[in-house]
């Protein structure tokens, strides 16, 4: 017997699971659909932030999201085991050091995986998994799923048809103080590792101008600039305009990762002690080669540590949430 056009229940539950995300994250953003046609990523989501009770600022700030509804999710509690610095080495487990996680888990297809592994970790694209009913969304980042989970545990999962994502059951989008938090974070990706950049190639400058090396490669610069030697106007004249570059980055107001705004501090003090018309230059070098360090170091830190964060892992449960996870640890 033909029928008419039809609707299946996955398009309901789409439509669904949009409205659900729509009412957990803050009004004043935005949120595009970017489905059509769909090859892996469902919503944009651009951030703003609120200048007065009627009227929000655009940060310039996108986060990539591929939405799966499910009709009902069930938690299930998981063992997490202190795992060594995944950055560093492979997977390494110490079974003796564990706690337990609630967590809902999602089988996901290793073609988006391998899709969104392409992508690098520069662009941030989450995992919303909506329970329709009890109206729930629960989120990851997959970039650092794939990077810090995956593949230090499974680098041939490409062999496999999927791969399940057991997602932290604390991290739920009505939720606002955890998922807010993550959400700002995730936004804040592309600017931060565009500062990184920026901090590096000053430290590097910095290095030349006060003659030091770190690593034993003589390069065509050390040749040509030899015999250069700065003097204090010129050293005075270029740390200024790089703290011109990178005194109003729109990162120092990320209040969530403490060393940000604790920089920006240190940074107006170089520059303070720089626009004194008489400058100790012991002092002023010292602060200058530590600040830049410190800023440099952000790079390493956020690979480190911060890309763990909101993950089914051990360092994550300590640094990401409120409250500290029970830790068992067996003689």
């Amino acid at each position: 017997m033909i029928r008419k056009k039809q609707r299946v229940l996955q398009h309901v539950m789409e439509d669904e699971s949009y409205e659900i995300i729509k009412c957990q994250i803050p009004k004043h953003w935005v949120i595009r659909e970017f489905n059509r046609p769909d090859y892996g990523i469902d919503l944009v989501i651009e951030l703003f932030e609120l200048i007065d009770e009627d009227v929000a600022e655009t940060l310039g700030e996108f986060i990539y999201v591929q939405v799966k509804s499910v009709k009902e999710l069930q938690l299930k509690q998981e063992i997490i085991y202190e795992v060594g610095n995944v950055a560093k080495g492979i997977w390494n487990e110490n079974r003796k050091s564990y706690t337990k996680l609630d967590v809902i888990k999602y089988p996901f297809d290793t073609t988006s995986i391998f899709t969104f592994q392409s992508l690098g970790g520069s662009v941030p694209v989450l995992l919303f998994v909506v329970d329709i009913k009890n109206r729930e969304t629960y989120f990851v980042c997959v970039n650092d799923y794939i990077d810090k989970i995956i593949l230090p545990q499974n680098p041939k999962y490409t062999e496999q048809g999927s791969v399940t994502f057991n997602i932290p059951s604390l991290n739920k989008l009505s939720n606002p103080d955890i998922a807010n938090n993550a959400l700002k974070f995730y936004g804040k990706r592309a600017k931060l590792l565009a500062a990184f950049s920026k901090f590096s190639f000053q430290k590097n400058e910095i290095k030349h101008i006060f003659g030091y090396k770190d690593y034993p490669v003589w390069t065509y610069r050390d040749e040509i600039e030899k015999d250069k030697v700065y003097q204090p106007y010129e050293i005075k004249t270029q740390i200024l305009y790089f703290i011109s570059q990178i005194e109003d980055l729109d990162i120092w107001q990320h209040n969530e990762w403490q060393v940000l705004p604790q920089a920006k501090f240190d940074l107006i003090q170089v520059k303070t002690i720089l626009e004194n018309d008489e400058i100790d230059w012991r002092i002023a070098k010292d602060k200058i080669i530590v600040l830049w360090h410190q800023l440099t170091n952000f790079g390493t830190m956020y690979e480190d540590i911060c890309r763990e964060w909101f993950l089914p892992k051990m360092i994550s449960l300590m640094t990401s949430y409120p409250t500290m996870p029970e830790i068992i640890d067996e003689k």
